[in-house]
């Protein structure tokens, strides 16, 4: 079964394409197909992204159980994600099947990618059922993946032309233009253009003791554009390729923390990525199937501070990546298959301001994978390896380093006429440390070990329809995770700190989602979703430390997220309510440092008009309805009170 959201998004059957005219219920059918794979895996096609009213990825992020965002508030603000506490490094995120990479910081900004772009986004935890995966993509502890290409029946039309202008609160616009061609039967071609400007100024309430004024967020402003080209071409029945042109531009002012009246800041980031990736999938006889990726990728980021503190005015890095890999599967039988899958990766790194050694990585993954399945059971095993080899072209270099992770999964249906299924999971993985771990200046340390993660999963998925009118789809999922060596940043004085191996945490903790669709007559659809995540996220480094078994810095013990939608003739409504506990800023629980809980409400209206052949969507959203002061990171407040208006032309 596939997994990855470019896969289990496209579907080339003509049962698939019809199906896609049903209204709601099959969306909601589709949105839990996963219920029989045996890891957790969560998919929100784009369909679905609208009727649940998101408009942005840290809005889409909220509807996926055990995710913690962290944000930096508005528009331009850093979105990172970390999966069931074991931090952000852990998730890879895969654009079009194939992963994203940041070799610096090894954490990849989420806020780049805007939904109304995405046809869907999925995430898998802990290891996926496809057999045809590049190692990359299973090496990881989770993976993100966000599909942006049409897939196969999705845009039936010969051509089609799309146009989205997005504007709303705090100088914020968004226009971007996406034209797609079947040039032949067999080639498909589309162009994407996106720009998005926001001055970020927004108002925010600060207290200090008794003494509460309201200020306004300064140093904000944001720019940002995109661009891609996509080609699909089906060479036959049982050849096809892919092929994808990206890059992206982005220049912000950074607004820096606020701290009690302190909100001057005068700095300044730019970044650009450029990369071209392709896939190519075959059979190659009735029982053997070929995928072949391969990548070339190129970032830099320019920091400049007008306000140095120490002499540092600015930094430039440029980081290269060279990717290829190769997945081979057999089916040796109708319930029997095997999967390869080797992967090579080139790093390297220049930089004016730390990373002075210019740093290089070579790295190998390989992966072998068996899968049995039968009509109730199916088990999954895995065996990963990498290689890693450093190197620099001036002074020392990290250690090589040689890993293998195994892993085992499976599912097994409890009734013959239910669709109950039962699931377990365990896997071993390892993040080696970021260039920027290893070589910072007066932080890195090139004696760091790779962090190695332990994963224990077990949980129920059911999904049943009641009468033809009512879908319901439960999941309920347990889990424990280990992380040994973890890598933290330790103070030798005030301005020196290094990295070290030197954490163990532990989580535990458990994942609910719910999704209910009631169809009743006449066109109105009623739904109801949900998710509850509690986490149980310690430091379990050292027994006689006053920290030791405290919730880690930034992870809230409980986090919550409800929606209910009304899809009507006149105008589809959804209504979003979220939050979580407090957290603390650093692990110690340092006086001052706890961050108090939260809890906002969106509400979204939007509704399709046909004009002609033509199709016209229009959505507006109320975010923060309440406007509720809270902050995510430390010292960056979240915008309060917003509104967002988006139109979408489909000529």
């Amino acid at each position: 079964m596939a997994i990855s959201a470019h896969v289990c998004l496209g579907q080339t059957d003509s049962s698939a394409v019809h199906e896609q005219q049903i209204d709601e219920v099959v969306v909601s059918a589709r949105r839990n197909r996963h219920v029989d794979a045996t890891s957790p895996v969560q998919t929100i096609d784009n369909r679905r992204m609208r009727q649940l009213g998101i408009g942005s990825m840290a809005e889409a992020l909220k509807h996926v159980a055990g995710i913690t965002v962290r944000d930096y508030g508005g528009a331009g603000g850093m979105k990172t994600v970390s999966v069931r506490g074991i931090g952000s490094r852990h998730t890879a995120v895969a654009y079009d099947g194939i992963a994203l990479s940041d070799c610096q910081t090894g954490e990849i900004d989420l806020s780049r990618y805007a939904t109304d772009q995405l046809a869907g986004l999925s995430l898998q935890i802990m290891d996926t059922d496809e057999l045809l995966q590049p190692a990359r993509n299973v090496v990881a502890a989770n993976t993100l993946f966000l599909n942006a290409m049409p897939a196969d029946g999705q845009e039936p039309k010969d051509q089609m032309l799309n146009a989205t202008l997005g504007f709303g609160s705090f100088g914020y616009v968004a226009p971007s233009i996406r034209y797609s061609k079947q040039v032949t039967d067999r080639f498909r071609f589309s162009a994407l253009g996106a720009y998005t400007y926001a001055d970020n100024d927004y108002p925010f309430t600060l207290r200090n003791v008794s003494l509460v004024t309201r200020e306004r967020r300064r140093n904000s402003r944001m720019s940002t554009g995109h661009g891609e080209l996509n080609a699909q071409w089906k060479v036959d029945s049982d050849n096809s390729l892919t092929a994808k042109v990206y890059y992206y531009d982005s220049n912000r002012r950074l607004p820096g923390i606020v701290h009690l009246y302190t909100n001057d800041n005068d700095e300044r980031l730019r970044e650009q990525t450029a990369f071209g990736q392709m896939q190519w999938r075959s059979r190659l006889a009735r029982r053997w199937h070929l995928l072949v990726s391969g990548k070339w990728n190129w970032a830099s980021s320019d920091y400049r501070n007008g306000m140095p503190t120490g002499g540092v005015t600015g930094a430039r890095y440029v980081q290269r990546e060279g990717y290829a890999s190769a997945a081979l599967g057999f089916e040796a039988s109708d319930g029997l298959s095997f999967g390869y899958a080797a992967d090579y990766i080139w790093n390297g790194l220049n930089g004016s301001m730390g990373s002075l050694q210019k740093p290089s990585r070579h790295t190998i993954l390989q992966v072998l994978t068996a899968k049995l399945s039968t009509h109730r059971l199916t088990l999954i095993g895995k065996v990963a390896g990498g290689l890693y080899l450093n190197g620099a072209k001036h002074g020392e270099h990290g250690q090589n380093e040689r890993q293998l992770s195994p892993s085992l999964s499976g599912s097994f249906r409890l009734l013959n006429a239910e669709r109950l299924y039962l699931r377990a999971s365990l896997k071993q993985v390892f993040r080696m440390p970021t260039f920027n771990e290893l070589y910072f200046y007066h932080l890195g340390s090139t004696d760091l070990r790779p962090e190695r993660t332990q994963q224990l999963n077990m949980g129920l998925a059911w999904t049943h329809r009641f009468a033809r009118q009512l879908d319901l789809s439960l999941t309920a999922d347990a889990y424990i995770n280990k992380v040994k060596d973890k890598i933290v940043a330790i103070p030798f004085n005030m301005f020196i700190w290094r990295m070290m191996n030197l954490a163990s945490v532990r989580s535990h903790g458990f994942d609910l989602t719910a999704d209910v669709q009631w169809q009743l007559k006449h066109g109105h659809t009623v739904g109801l979703t949900g998710n509850y995540s509690l986490q149980n996220i310690q430091n379990r480094t050292n027994s006689e430390s006053p920290h030791y078994k405290k919730q880690v810095a930034y992870t809230p013990q409980t986090s919550f997220c409800l929606t209910a939608t009304w899809q009507n003739p006149w105008a589809n409504f959804s209504f979003t309510t979220d939050g979580m506990s407090h957290r603390w800023a650093t692990n110690e629980h340092a006086d001052g440092t706890r961050l108090a809980g939260f809890a906002e409400a969106d509400a979204s209206l939007w509704r399709e008009f046909r004009i002609n052949k033509h199709v016209v969507t229009a959505q507006f959203a109320v975010l923060n309805i309440f406007d509720r002061q809270y902050d995510i990171v430390a010292h960056y407040p979240m915008p309060g009170r917003s509104w967002k208006l988006t139109l979408t032309f489909a000529l």
